[in-house]
């Protein structure tokens, strides 16, 4: 009884402590990029746990979002250190993103440049969708990305 006693301690430190770990990756993101948007009111951010099983894999997240018609909205990105190019923040209009045009990401496939971040003016309010992911042919087997969505202003 006291050795499955032990054995129980020691599996419950253990878990906890790959689960904070992890967590404060992800919280010192969230501080991170959002105190990085300027003349930018933070409103939400987007954890996300990045995984690849294989190199041509382009596993990620997706997130839904509603916007208002008429307000400018600003979405960064920030990964940890080694992984700031290989993760790219795209928002669309549409739940299957292959089949819809991007309104903006923090990647420019024809310049192959990234960025930090995106300003977007919302033309009509709707549903739409944040992805966050690796590259394509990009990226480590796992890590963390934050995506942060930001109030810039009204248009008048």
């Amino acid at each position: 009884m006291r050795r499955l006693f032990i054995i129980l301690v020691f599996a419950i430190l253990c878990f906890g402590q790959a689960t904070t770990a992890d967590a404060q990756c992800k919280q010192q993101l969230v501080y991170q990029c959002a105190t990085q948007t300027e003349k930018a009111i933070f409103l939400r951010d987007f954890n996300t746990k990045l995984k690849r099983e294989s190199a041509s894999d382009e596993t990620g997240m997706k997130f839904t979002v509603v916007l208002n018609k008429g307000t400018q909205y600003r979405f960064s990105l920030c990964a940890p250190d080694g992984y700031q190019d290989q993760v790219v923040l795209t928002l669309y209009d549409s739940e299957h993103p292959e089949n819809s045009k991007p309104w903006g990401s923090t990647y420019d496939k024809a310049a192959k440049t990234d960025r930090k971040s995106f300003d977007f003016q919302c033309g009509k309010t709707a549903m739409y969708y944040v992805s966050i992911r690796f590259k394509p042919g990009m990226g480590d087997k796992k890590g963390c990305a934050v995506g942060i969505l930001s109030f810039v202003g009204k248009s008048k």
